[in-house]
């Protein structure tokens, strides 16, 4: 049985009371969606973790959006779609490899001939002919519902998918991936890139910040997550006051001693901004203050403010003076 009543009878009320009850609905609808995502949160979170990184991609045609619409398919728990937009962007990724190689005669070719020729010609290594051929065998018992298929039940339906859409972004890595070692300009590239809101490759600005923390994590090995649960950030340190800026309320100061060259923009509120103007302090001066910030819940600073603020001395001399004591 299917039972598809998702609208109700519209023709059963006057005609311009419609779309108010299509619009009622619309939001009842929304409502559903968003309890269903809640209670189903967990599990989507979990097969996400499942779907190995790729990391990065400088060449990428029409197989990559299949390929992503594949992923957000298994999170949400839909195998069979899953493995069909799998097997579909393991096909158009081949034919495009077949140009890029320079063996075009190939691209019409069936799937298993098209990897075979290429494995001949050593275009391609075993294993990732066995890869390729193993994702058209499970494409091919998807889409053309073979009996053995119709008889899979949901783990074992969820296990496929898993496999070729693994074994599709593994293939990917090996063949077209980027090394982590990536020039500054590479690298700027990416993160404009991923940065951009229009991006397909993020759904939202949270998202977009979790990605550029983990891009940063892989390409430049840094550490920029604190530990889980920790609540308060503190720095202290001498700094260069770079820019003040009143109007917004924030100031721009670079560390000068601990850790040097470290930017960083602190909030100002009336009682920082009312003992900046009392003490004298302005753009070019060196201070000695205390910073703290609340880690959010990607493990990352946000918003640094002040707890301690001082005029210093010239940084010349008080380097000169951590000298003397270090001595």
């Amino acid at each position: 049985m299917y039972i598809d009543f998702h609208k109700y009878n519209y023709d059963l009320v006057p005609e311009e009371q419609r779309e108010s009850f299509s619009n009622r609905d619309k939001v009842a609808y929304k409502n559903i969606l968003k309890k269903w995502i809640e209670n189903n949160s967990e599990k989507i979170i979990e097969r996400k973790w499942e779907v190995e990184d790729i990391e990065y991609l400088s060449e990428v045609s029409d197989f990559i959006k299949l390929i992503r619409e594949a992923e957000s398919l298994y999170e949400l728990g839909f195998f069979t779609g899953c493995i069909a937009l799998i097997g579909v962007s393991a096909e158009d990724f081949l034919k495009y490899l077949t140009i890029k190689l320079g063996k075009p005669q190939y691209e019409n070719q069936t799937q298993y001939n098209r990897s075979n020729n290429l494995l001949t010609d050593g275009l391609i290594t075993q294993e990732i002919f066995d890869l390729l051929d193993n994702i058209r065998k499970i494409r091919n018992d998807c889409l053309h519902y073979n009996q053995d298929f119709k008889a899979k039940n949901r783990d074992e339906l969820k296990t496929d998918a898993l496999t070729v859409l693994n074994d599709l972004k593994s293939i990917l890595k090996t063949i077209l991936g980027v090394s982590s070692s990536l020039s500054s300009k590479d690298y700027l590239d990416l993160i404009k890139e991923l940065s951009d809101p229009e991006s397909e490759d993020s759904r939202n600005f949270d998202e977009i910040k979790m990605k550029l923390r983990n891009a940063s994590s892989h390409i430049l090995k840094f550490p920029i997550a604190f530990e889980p649960n920790r609540e308060l950030v503190v720095k202290q340190d001498y700094f260069l006051i770079r820019e003040i800026d009143f109007e917004m309320k924030e100031t721009t100061i670079t560390a000068s001693l601990y850790e040097p060259g470290a930017t960083v923009i602190v909030e100002l509120n009336d009682d920082v901004i009312e003992h900046i103007n009392k003490s004298g302090i302005s753009e070019n001066d060196t201070i000695y203050a205390a910073i703290f910030s609340q880690p959010n819940e990607l493990g990352m600073t946000e918003e640094w403010n002040f707890y301690d603020l001082r005029k210093e001395l010239n940084f010349t001399e008080i380097f000169h003076e951590f000298m003397e004591l270090n001595e």
